[in-house]
């Protein structure tokens, strides 16, 4: 059976008003965190326990230094933990990608989603975990 979707029947119901209100509550909270977080850059100073002289200057929202892509937002975890979960989160979905081309064989790829699926899943291969933790073992051997 073919639904209309010019019909305002189809939009109009209950299971599009929840999905809408969903996605558009997350889409709020998330400009709400990017403004709180992300925006205008705050002074140099002595927020972060150091003096004026010694603290790294802020350039403004939206710049990423090289150690904020590998290190955990909350400092007390190791990056290990985050290397470990990228590498448990990159089995799993490895493996999911396998059966599917075990089952269905290798059409599957010719949906854009399953490309995603697997470049997701090579993110996830954390070249940037194992880069982080490098990083980490020169920093602590420069002492």
């Amino acid at each position: 059976m073919v639904m209309d979707t010019t019909d305002p029947g189809y939009w109009l119901n209950w299971k599009f008003v929840l999905c809408a209100t969903w996605v558009y509550s997350c889409m709020a909270l998330a400009c709400y965190l990017i403004w709180k977080y992300e925006g205008p850059s705050l002074p140099v100073g002595n927020d972060e326990g150091v003096d004026r002289e010694e603290a790294r200057p802020r350039i403004g929202p939206g710049a990423v230094y090289l150690e904020d892509c590998w290190k955990p937002c909350l400092h007390d975890i190791h990056p290990a933990w985050l290397l470990a979960f990228r590498l448990v989160s990159f089995l799993f979905m490895a493996s999911v990608i396998i059966y599917d081309v075990i089952v269905d064989g290798w059409t599957v790829f010719l949906y854009y989603t399953q490309w995603t699926f697997l470049l997701v899943t090579l993110y996830f291969w954390a070249w940037l975990g194992a880069f982080g933790l490098w990083m980490l073992s020169v920093r602590l051997q420069d002492g």
